[in-house]
Formats: structure tokens, sequence, C-alpha cells
């Protein structure tokens, strides 16, 4: 009886185990499932593969969804047309597949399906990590299956793409037209003595899910010249290039662009593709990157690039031989943002900075924040600083349905999440990611970017109210609050390696410094918050407690009582002095007492302006930068700069902000009009000494420019439905513009009379919205007008230097008057 009680629970256990596995085998989408790659090995350096299929249809149908996915990168074409590449960079843990309407390109009777797909091998790039490769495809049509990809697919490994060289940046191509045997993204191609695909294992990879975000928006760019004539390609096209001989094409403005192109050539002339960010005194400048390289086949033939430049010209040249240019066109592809902000001031200067600051933006937006044209990789401080806080002020996307998402929050979700695909064993989190780059990188892992993490997570679920995806990262955030506790020292300080940026006295150094203790104290305020948020009461309360144990070990161990300031390090047995940013990120972050924070901050201000120096990976100044009480010298440190100053709340401190924006921006706007976007560090008064001309780090004063200056700003959670609306116009004498909110846009208005004693303005505030409007007290006796009333002292109260209205709603205008 025993013996037969255990075989039934054998069987019992084996049917549940049969059960359990037919569950997870049904979980993986129907597109894992259908795999396929060649019977060749992969090379160490990569390959591109073509996959060919036809098809017949009866009907074209309503609706044709095809789902796509590839290890690592695609282009699609159908019927001979170019549809679209992909797909959104992934961690191999968690790939996102690409869905397309496909219905316009398909036709009744004979299709054809043509995929190139890249597999770069064993290279390391910033967006790409090593992984086997592989591709993947299903096409429904009105809701019907019609094929997916499998062993009756053809595949090529040898066409005119030939393997890329390692690139960090953008991916070159190196083509050769000699290579190919006809023009197999035609229809009519015979593939017949291709070789079958095989089918592979789609549990190599992790589950698959849907994008997540939208796919990119691709634009032809129209105003293509020929410099330095400014000639329109068109008009002058054909261009015939021999031996030595280049054009310069300027698309007309910032792009992250790939390149088509027909001709006609002689055999084996070769020609050169390269992009660039400037064109200065009759030369191109910041040229990232090796190029593009093609090879002509003898006669009439066409080309695209696989891969987008961050690039605002290109040089095409003739190496060798003969090459007759008939046509150009550059494709830009990015996000699909719809810039709905808008600013404008009595200033010229800050009016161009604001538009340039979101292009910047705007252009380094692909299939993530950051995308810049030297690494095109995500880091992990970009979620906030200043990608998000300038979408929020100034772009919207769309949905499925094309219904408006404004402040779109869908960027930031993603690189949230793909960081913390990248968590290492320890704990850790990666800086930059999706990527094989190795510890022995300086930027492998930056301590107060992990810290910033935490504040990026808090700026989403503020933006969305999206509890759930706060629980799907929980883990990931408990694992590196983790790694930050077992790093306490006796002091009771976080010991790691300082960054901040470039301009940090300790930038690199590992030490317990006062700034890196500044974001981990953040990091876990956040964390406290946000466990209590979700009802994770324990470890609520155990990151409270530990946050603050660590502000009075701060206030204890840093402060200088002589300078009035915090001290910036532990050093080796050795006590640093102040710093300057051992004053700004405290004070952020909220480490510095109510008692102490006066003192503070004048030490602060009498010393933030001095001259800065900046380092990359190594630092062996750090002495010489305590003792010149080093200043601010990089754009991003300027985020927390401007917060401060605006936290001052005193009319000197809008003005100091503004001055401030002119001193350090007004170079970098004037003689960066041939980018039309900002750089990643500080022009000089002459032009000189940026680096990058196309960075996100340089977009920094968007935010300030519409949240304070226009004045408008979310009050708490996206949840609780209000706006404060806040001019600081300091010396301006108007300022009018569109601010985007989370509830909607607010165009916003406010003007100066001749004499500065009357303000005007108008406000729209989005339906279901409420406002509290501060109007500036412009005299001991003010009065304010609004909606044609002239409000009593029992419809506004008083507080400090504003006058403060609350529950407006819809739209409003009128004026504040000095009496």
């Amino acid at each position: 009886m025993k013996s037969f009680l255990v075989v039934i629970l054998n069987i019992f256990l084996l049917a549940l185990g049969c059960s359990l596995r037919q569950e997870k085998k049904n979980d993986i989408p129907a597109i894992q499932s259908s795999m396929i790659w060649t019977s060749t090995e992969l090379s160490e350096k990569g390959e591109y593969v073509v996959f060919r299929k036809s098809f017949d249809l009866a009907e074209s149908g309503s609706t044709a969804k095809l789902q796509l996915f590839a290890d690592a990168r695609y282009l699609l074409w159908i019927n001979g047309q170019y549809v679209l590449r992909g797909p959104c960079r992934f961690n191999p843990k968690r790939p996102e597949y690409d869905v397309v309407d496909i219905h316009k390109y398909l036709r009744k009777g004979k299709n054809t399906i043509v995929v190139l797909v890249h597999n770069y091998g064993n290279a390391i790039n910033g967006r790409i990590m090593k992984h086997s490769p592989g591709l993947c495809s299903l096409l429904e049509i009105s809701g019907k299956e019609i094929l997916r990809t499998d062993a009756t697919w053809r595949a090529n490994c040898k066409t005119r793409y030939l393997p890329s060289p390692e690139s960090w940046n953008t991916i070159p191509d190196m083509m050769d037209a000699r290579i190919d045997a006809g023009d197999w993204v035609s229809t009519d191609f015979d593939d017949s003595s291709w070789m079958r695909a095989n089918t592979i294992d789609g549990n190599h990879w992790g589950k698959m899910f849907p994008r997540e975000i939208p796919l990119a928006r691709e634009t032809e760019l129209m105003e293509l010249k020929l410099l330095p004539l400014k000639e329109l390609l068109t008009e002058v096209l054909p261009v015939e290039l021999t031996t030595g001989q280049e054009i310069i094409v300027d698309f007309g403005k910032m792009a992250m662009a790939y390149t088509s192109m027909d001709l006609e050539a002689d055999e084996g002339s070769q020609m050169t593709m390269k992009y660039a960010l400037r064109y200065k005194n009759g030369k191109l400048a910041e040229m990232y990157g090796g190029g593009n390289h093609f090879i002509a086949r003898s006669g009439l033939q066409s080309f695209i690039t696989t891969d987008q430049w961050g690039s605002h010209y290109m040089e095409v040249k003739c190496i060798t031989g003969r090459i007759k240019i008939l046509k150009i066109k550059i494709t830009d592809r990015r996000y699909p943002f719809e810039r709905l902000g808008s600013f404008s001031c009595s200033d010229e200067m800050l009016t161009k900075l604001w538009d340039m600051a979101v292009n910047t933006i705007e252009v380094t937006s692909d299939d993530a924040y950051g995308s810049d044209a030297r690494e095109r990789n995500e880091w992990l401080q970009d979620p906030a600083q200043p990608n998000f806080i300038t979408t929020q002020v100034a772009l919207a996307g769309s949905d499925t349905e094309g219904k408006k998402i404004f402040s779109d929050p869908r960027l930031l979700r993603n690189i949230l999440r793909h960081s913390a695909q990248s968590q290492l064993p320890n704990g850790q989190l990666l800086a930059t990611f999706p990527t094989d780059r190795g510890p022995e990188d300086c930027h492998y892992v930056i301590e107060d970017y992990s810290c910033q993490w935490f504040e990026a997570l808090k700026m989403y679920y503020d933006a969305t109210g999206d509890k759930e995806f706060v629980r799907e990262l929980w883990p990931t955030a408990v694992a590196q609050l983790k790694w930050f506790l077992d790093h306490r020292t006796p002091h009771g300080l976080l010991l790691a390696r300082e960054y901040c940026s470039f301009d940090n006295p300790f930038a690199y150094v590992t030490c317990e410094g006062a700034t890196i203790n500044a974001y981990f104290y953040d990091a876990l305020r956040i964390s406290y918050e946000l466990a209590f948020l979700i009802d994770e009461s324990q470890q609520a309360a155990e990151y409270q407690q530990a946050a603050e144990q660590l502000k009075t070990a701060f206030n204890k161990e840093f402060w200088n009582e002589k300078e009035k300031a915090y001290n910036s390090a532990f050093l080796n047995d050795k006590l640093y002095a102040p710093t300057v940013h051992a004053q700004l990120i405290p004070l952020h972050y909220g480490l510095v007492p109510e008692n102490r924070q006066t003192d503070v901050r004048k030490w602060f201000l009498a010393n933030y302006k001095n001259l800065g120096m900046r380092h990359c990976c190594t630092n062996n100044d750090t002495g010489k930068m305590v003792e010149m009480k080093a200043g601010i010298d990089m754009p991003v440190v300027y985020y927390w700069v401007f917060q401060e100053l605006y936290r001052m709340n005193t009319e000197l401190m809008d003005q100091e902000v503004i001055s401030e924006i002119r001193r350090r921006w007004s170079p970098m706007v004037w003689y960066q009009q041939d980018a039309g976007t900002l750089s990643e560090s500080f022009t000089d008064e002459k032009g000189e000494g940026a680096s990058e001309s196309c960075h996100n780090y340089g977009s920094v004063p968007a935010y300030f420019l519409s949240s304070y200056i226009l004045g408008v700003r979310r009050i708490g959670t996206v949840n609780e439905k209000q706006l404060l609306i806040e001019p600081r116009l300091g010396d301006l004498t108007f300022a009018e513009g569109v601010v985007v909110t989370e509830f909607g846009a607010v165009p916003v208005s406010w003007k100066k009379s001749a004499d500065a004693k009357s303000l005007s303005f108008k406000v729209s505030i989005p339906e279901g919205i409420k406002a509290e409007i501060r109007f500036p007290l412009l005299s001991e006796r003010s009065t304010l007008i609004l909606n044609g009333k002239v409000l009593s002292e029992n419809d506004v109260k008083t507080e400090g230097r504003w006058m403060v209205v609350q529950n407006v709603s819809v739209e409003c205008s009128g004026s504040v008057n000095s009496n």
C-alpha cells in the first residue's frame, strides 16, 4: 500500500512538473518560439545576414501586424520598400520586440519580406551586449496568423555589408557592392540558391515583451545644402567626384540621421562618408567615429546605411576612382516627441538658449535618453538631469491611439528598467548600459549615479503615480542600498568613490566624501518614502533610521566651525577643508540643519564662481583644488546650483540665476549657432574650450526658464492635480510661452510696464486642475486685479514677497500694480 502511494505521489509530482513547464512554455510569447539563424559559425567580428521569405495573400486584410525582433539590429523591407529598423536597445535578460502595421506595404498575390540582421560579435559597444544572434517574427492579418520565422526562410551571409569595425558610438558601415549578386531586396530576386534558415532555441533570451516605447519617427531632411556656397543640393546634383575630391553637405539642422544614396560609378571606386557636429571657419569640426565606407560596383547602384550619426554636416569623399552622385537622402530618426512648450523673453540670448536646449534633448533621444554623437549610450544620471526635466516642461508623446502623453515619462521608465537589469551580483548598478563595459573602465560604476537612480525613480513615481513600477524595481533598490549600507565606516559615513561631475575636487577619489554621502542620504530618504508607499514598513523603518544616523554623523564629522562650512572628505586619515561641492550637494539634499543654512549658503555664494578645474578618470589635483576652493565648472552641476539659488527665495537670488546663465551660457549660444545645440562643457568668451557640441549636459537651463522664470511647476505628485505658478522675472521686462505639465500645456505671459510699477499677466490652467498663483509684491502697497476684479485682503494672503491666490482654475488674466 505504501509503495502504491509513493507511485501515485510520483505520478502527481511528475504531472505537476509537466504542468508547470507547460505553463512556463505558454508564458513565452509566440514570436519567441520562432527564432532562427544560420548554420554557419558566427565570426568574432560579427556579421550581417539577410533573411527572405516570399508568400501569397488572397487579400491584404484590414490590419497586418508584424512582430519583429533581432539580436542585435535589423533593417526591414517589404516588397522592395524600406519599412523600419530596430529593435529598441535591450538587455538579453528582457528583450523587446517591435510591432508595426505593414498593411500599406502588402498586396494581393506574392509578397516578400526581407530582413537584414547585424550581430556585432565580440565587439564592445555602448548600446549592444554580446549575445547569440537570432531573428524572430510573426505576421498576423486581421487577427489571423499568416506566417512566422522558421526553416522555410532563406538566408545569405555574403552581402555588401561587411563586418563593422568596433566602435563605442555609432556603428560604421563597411560596404562592398561588388559582393551582391543581384538586388536581394526586390520581390523578383531569386533566392533559391541561398541556405535555409535554422530554427534555434528562443529561451536563450529572457522572456520577450512588446516594445514599451513608441517606434522612432523617421523624417527626410529636405533642405540639404552644399557648402560653402549654401546651394540647394537638389539643384546641384548630379555631382561627379574623382580621386581626392569631396563635397560637404549641410543638413540644415542637427540630426540623428542615416544616409541613402543613388550613384553611378566605375568598378572598385571607393567613397567615405564622415559626419560632423560643427562647421567653423570653412572647416568641419567634431567628427566622432570613423564614418562609413563604400566600394562601388560598375554602373547604377544605391545603398542605405544601417546606423544613425549625430551630425549636422556630412563630408562625402571619393578615395579612389570615379563616383557620380545622383541623389542623397538624409533621414532623421529620433524619439517621436512633439514640442508643445515654448519660451521667449526680453533677452534674445535666453530665448535662443531655451530653443537650443530643447533641440539638444530632442536630437539625443532615440530609443534612450542621452544618445549623443560621441557615445550614444544610456548613462545612469541621464534620466533626471537634464533629460526628463526638459521633457517635462517642453515635450509630449502619443499613445497607440494618438492621444497625447504630456511630459512623456516613457524614456525615463525605460532607462530605469535598463539600469536595474544591469545590476551586478553585489548589488551595484552600472553607470552605463546595456553594454559589456568592464571594471577596467573608470565609468563602469559611478556610486553617486547609483544614488541618483533613486531620485529618478521617485521623479517617475511623482510624475505618473505608478506604484506597480516601483514594486517591480524595489528588489533592485534593496540590493543597491545593501551595498551602500555595508560600506559604512566607523565614522558612520559611506566609503565610496566620489564623482558628482568632472569639476568636483574629489572626482574619481575613493574616500569618505561629503558629496557622495549627501547623495547616499537622499537615496535613503527616498527609499524610506517609496518603501512606505508600497507597504514595505520594516524596510521603511530601517532606511529612515539609517538616514537619521547618517545625517547625525555627517554634521558631526564634517562641520568646520572656523569656516562655518562643511569639510569635504576623509582621505588617508586626513580631513580635507571645505569645497564648493561639499556645500552645494548637502544643501540640496537636506543634510544642512536650519541653524547652519545661512552660513553654508554664504560660504557657497562666496566661492562657487571661483576658477574651476576638470578631470576625467584620474585626478592628481585634489589637494590643489581644495586649496584654491575650485568653483563650479560643468553645466550639469548648475542643476543643483540653480535649485539652491531659487530656494533662497529672494529677488537678489532670482537675478543671480539669470546673471549666471548669461555669464556661463552666452558664449555657448552665440558661438554654436552652426550646431544649433549645446555642449557638454562650457565655452569660453572666445568660443573655445567646449567638448561635444550636442550633449544633454548643456540643456540644464531650459527647465529653469520654464519652471521658474515663466514659473509653472507641479505641486506634489501627479495624483494631487495641483500646479504652482510663481514667476521669477529678475530684470526681464517680459517672459511668455507655454509650459508643458503632466496635466496639459499651460500658456503663460508676464509683462512689466515701462516704469516697472505694473505687471500684467495671462495664464490658462488645464481643465480639472487647481493652481496656486503667487504674484510678486511690487511695493508695500500692491493691488491685484484678477479677471477684472480688484481682490480684497480677504481674497489674497501675503507670504513674504508674494501675494497668494489659491484654487485658481481655467483661464485668468489681470495685473499687479504698485500703489
